[in-house]
């Protein structure tokens, strides 16, 4: 009979870490014999009164060859099956590093149709907060490698990464995914990792408490039942048929996709809008398969085409992606129903809205919409509690049970939701580092981080340019490298798409430091400036490339500070240095570049494409 007697990290499909020492582990009867085989070879041991066992195992090398691992205990017996020896990795973080491939079909879907590599594979660790002692088990998953069907919802920057590794290193490449959308980087660290923070420990502390926890999803889920079963009765759209064709728009207001919401006196607060629009398909079009798209929306939506819910979505982040399958030849009638629980709601700017059709036809849905508002209302109280951002619980439950597994490095992508505060983000990155590596039983666990893509939705300042300048401080620990990615980003997604470019500059780094491959890696960082000759001399370290202006002669996204104002300056290439003169420079204090939540205008790079990192820096010391 099949029986679990090894940690749920050993499934069918699994990858095993090469070249380093093997341990296997998990649980059984008390005081039971174990009896393990693997690679041809046969280990016993005797599990503790827990029922707790270990046996360790040496290295083996990536040798192609498909292994089977066989434990047995008394009449229980588990099998794993085609395992292979390669190299494991780590993936954690937030929504950037769990977004999967599907997510990122309109720009890499045909990588999801068509790529197959058994060499390349992925276990995605389930959500798991503890609050009261690190957990010595994960939850069930398995192990899946890249091929249609599995691809779609591996992390997209962890296949890109794999790929790139994979195709240089030609042995199999082990994804552990272990990330949340949304958690801070406190719910990744241990209680000893946070001592500096006697706040968080005690906010962990306070979440033991399983009747606490209950009672805050018992009143967060009340809440949100109750609103919205008020919106759904109180809604006149829904009570009168506004998604039908019959409806009568005679005195709807003209609004496009692209206007803002909070422009409109009122489209203003909380509620419910609707807003229609008519489309003409041609006769040659009405068979064809399509797919409306229509961006992000704040919050919720449902969109109906000629009175048929295609799609709908209960929060705000998600691209609206929708397949059609009911276009009729001549007028259809497209109605939105958005839905805002605690503000103004509305379509993101900037974002492309259009049907796609099949045969790569597009129609555009920008222009021509009218609205009306059906309800207005409190915003929502409160909702369900995310219990997976609370400090000390995702490192419990989802990296201390990992302690025991072999690894190459890892890869972290986290920091948009520690940018409302990010003075002592470096600190807590070093911290949640040094206490991994001695979790993770390897005080030298190469550690590699994706700084920060660029966003500024209305472009106000969000503090990211800071966040940033905090994550490159993680330079200063031995054995890390950064990924600077601020021109990957989206300035009004706050999940780009662009996740090949992130995983392919943290392979090549990893390539560099690990694999010691003979490439330029490395994003030009900002060595010294000399303030004198009336202009200002800015040196950089290019890691054996050269500078480069992308697209022009000069120089952008520098700006001297003269205060706490911003004067963009401009330099030119002289001699592989910057030269900026300015009639601001003997007041100025200090020097920056692409030093903003979106520096869309830094051109810097180096000869292999990677922009220069961002920095702000004293003049005068």
């Amino acid at each position: 009979m099949q029986t679990n007697i090894l940690s749920n990290i050993f499934s069918d499909h699994m990858i095993i870490q090469r070249d380093k020492p093997i341990t296997f582990w998990g649980v059984a009867k008390k005081d039971t014999k174990i009896e393990l085989t693997f690679n041809d070879e046969n280990f016993t041991t005797v599990s503790n009164a827990k029922g707790e066992w270990e046996i360790n195992t040496p290295a083996l090398s990536a040798d192609g060859k498909i292994r089977t691992i066989n434990v047995k205990c008394d009449d229980d017996s588990q099998v794993i099956k085609d395992v292979l020896m390669g190299d494991i990795w780590l993936c954690s973080g937030q929504s950037n590093m769990e977004i999967n491939m599907l997510r990122t079909r309109r720009m890499f879907g045909e990588i999801n149709k068509t790529v197959v590599n058994p060499n390349i594979r992925k276990y995605h660790v389930p959500m798991n907060y503890h609050f009261d002692e690190p957990q010595k088990e994960i939850p069930a998953a398995s192990w899946i490698s890249v091929k249609p069907g599995n691809t779609e919802i591996f992390t997209a920057t962890g296949y890109f990464f794999a790929d790139e590794i994979q195709k240089f290193t030609k042995v199999p490449v082990g994804i552990i995914l272990s990330a949340l959308g949304g958690t801070p980087i406190e719910s990744w660290m241990s209680k000893d990792a946070l001592f500096e923070y006697p706040e968080k420990i005690e906010e962990a502390h306070r979440h033991i408490n399983e009747n606490f926890r209950n009672e805050l999803i018992k009143n967060g889920q009340k809440n949100t039942d109750q609103w919205y079963e008020a919106v759904n009765k109180f809604d006149r759209g829904l009570a009168e048929g506004w998604s039908f064709e019959s409806c009568d728009v005679s005195n709807w207001k003209p609004i496009n996709l692209n206007d803002r919401w909070d422009e409109i006196v009122d489209l203003k607060g909380p509620g419910v809008v609707w807003l229609r629009k008519e489309i003409d398909i041609p006769e040659t079009k009405k068979d064809l398969l399509a797919d409306i798209i229509l961006g992000t929306v704040v919050d919720a939506d449902e969109v109906y085409i000629n009175g048929e819910l295609v799609g709908s979505t209960g929060y705000q982040y998600p691209p609206r992606d929708y397949a059609i399958k009911n276009l009729k030849a001549g007028v259809n009638t497209i109605a939105i129903r958005v839905i805002s629980a605690n503000g103004t709601g509305g379509f993101t700017f900037g974002k492309t809205h259009k049907i796609l059709f099949e045969n790569g036809e597009e129609m555009p849905l920008t222009t021509g919409w009218v609205y009306k508002r059906s309800l207005s209302c409190e915003a929502i109280l409160s909702g369900s509690p995310a219990f997976q951002n609370v400090p000390t619980g995702n490192y419990n439950g989802m990296i201390a049970p990992l302690s025991k597994m072999k690894m190459t490095g890892v890869l972290w992508y986290q920091g948009e939701s520690n940018a409302g505060n990010p003075q002592g983000y470096a600190n807590k990155l070093k911290r949640l580092i040094a206490d991994w590596r001695k979790n993770l039983n390897d005080e030298k666990l190469p550690f590699f981080v994706a700084q920060l893509p660029n966003w500024s939705p209305k472009g106000d300042k969000i503090n990211w340019a800071l966040l940033r300048n905090e994550q490159q401080k993680v330079l200063e620990v031995e054995n890390t490298r950064m990924v600077v990615t601020y021109d990957t980003g989206e300035y009004n997604d706050l999940h780009p798409l662009n996740k090949k470019a992130v995983g392919v500059r943290l392979a090549k780094e990893a390539l560099t430091l690990i694999y010691k491959a003979p490439l330029v890696s490395t994003s030009p960082t900002i060595q010294t400036i000399d303030t004198s000759k009336n202009q200002l001399t800015l040196s950089f370290e290019t890691y054996g490339s050269s500078l480069e202006i992308l697209n022009s002669e000069i120089a952008s996204g520098f700006d001297l500070w003269i205060n706490k104002v911003q004067i963009p300056v401009e330099g030119i290439l002289v001699d592989n240095e910057i030269v900026i003169t300015s009639n601001y420079l003997d007041d100025a204090t200090h020097i920056s570049f692409a030093f903003s939540d979106d520096p869309s205008d830094a051109n810097l790079y180096n000869k292999e494409k990677l922009p220069a990192a961002p920095f702000k820096k004293e003049l005068r010391p």
